[in-house]
């Protein structure tokens, strides 16, 4: 079992870069077929991650979403699975171009550093509503993270546009029209799904505040967490509402979330996101 969870794990990651070495390579040769072998090898990639995950769950009978190594493999393995229904739409599917090459970058880095978390135990969740509200805050953060490079495609289609080139990339995006419309599905998809999310860990930490403190809300990743959510529901709403669009919604997006994402760094390297979630101080 050990030996079958290491093999998935790593060939996982091997399929996703070269999922992202086909992708750069599209962006050089139009071929249809290297786009059909990007989105293809990343499925696989991500089938086999999921395989990883679901032989730590059988060898140790927990979980397996508390460690570094498992989170980068959740959410590569959420990421691909939101980027291929999106990808059912033939006008969207260039857009792996753009999707694949960072998830293979994360999963280069989680290459790297897994083998101190692969081979040992996850820790245990306390109660189903974590786990729940663990599962759901990966799988908007997976669609936070397509929304982001979705932005990012749209500013660098507008820019095409305006310098007038009408060749090679530019023409395998999608239109400007097509690729708004994906941003705002992602965003009203992962908002409210991300309110949930928030709102199923309060009820957990009300029914746990012996093991969380009395203060747990004022703990930087909740902080932040609440901070995202408001950003999105302004973004969507501003966007409904007619007040945001085109490149004004996108360069929002994309600064927005690299803005959340550096902060969230800082805090994981200072050690200020966590709090004692498995009754450890922190």
């Amino acid at each position: 079992m050990i030996l079958s969870m290491g093999v998935a794990f790593y060939l996982g990651c091997a399929l996703y870069c070269a999922a992202g070495a086909a992708a750069i390579l599209y962006l050089w040769r139009d071929h249809e077929r290297v786009l059909d072998a990007t989105i293809a090898l990343a499925g696989a990639g991500a089938a086999c991650l999921a395989a990883a995950f679901a032989f730590r769950w059988i060898a140790w009978r927990l979980v397996p979403m508390t460690t570094a190594a498992d989170s980068i493999a959740l959410f590569a393995v959420l990421s691909t699975a939101v980027m291929l229904a999106l990808m059912r739409k033939p006008n969207v599917r260039a857009l792996a171009c753009f999707y694949a090459p960072p998830l293979a970058a994360l999963c280069i880095v989680n290459a790297a550093v897994a083998h101190t978390d692969l081979f040992t135990a996850p820790r245990a969740l306390a109660g189903l509503p974590l786990v729940l509200h663990v599962g759901m805050a990966f799988l908007a953060y997976a669609l936070f993270f397509l929304a982001g490079m979705t932005s990012a495609a749209y500013v660098f289609q507008s820019q095409r546009l305006k310098r007038r080139h009408p060749t090679g990339l530019f023409q395998r995006l999608p239109s400007l029209e097509q690729l708004d419309s994906t941003l705002i599905r992602l965003i009203g998809l992962g908002y409210p799904l991300f309110v949930l999310t928030l709102i199923l860990g309060a009820f957990w930490a009300h029914t746990q505040r012996d093991l969380l403190g009395p203060r747990w809300w004022l703990a930087p990743k909740v902080v932040l967490s609440f901070v995202l959510a408001i950003f999105c529901a302004v973004t969507y709403h501003r966007r409904r509402a007619g007040r945001l669009r085109g490149p004004r919604l996108a360069y929002q997006v994309f600064i927005g979330f690299i803005a959340l994402l550096a902060i969230y760094l800082i805090l994981a390297l200072l050690h200020l996101r966590t709090y004692n979630f498995w009754g450890a101080a922190s």
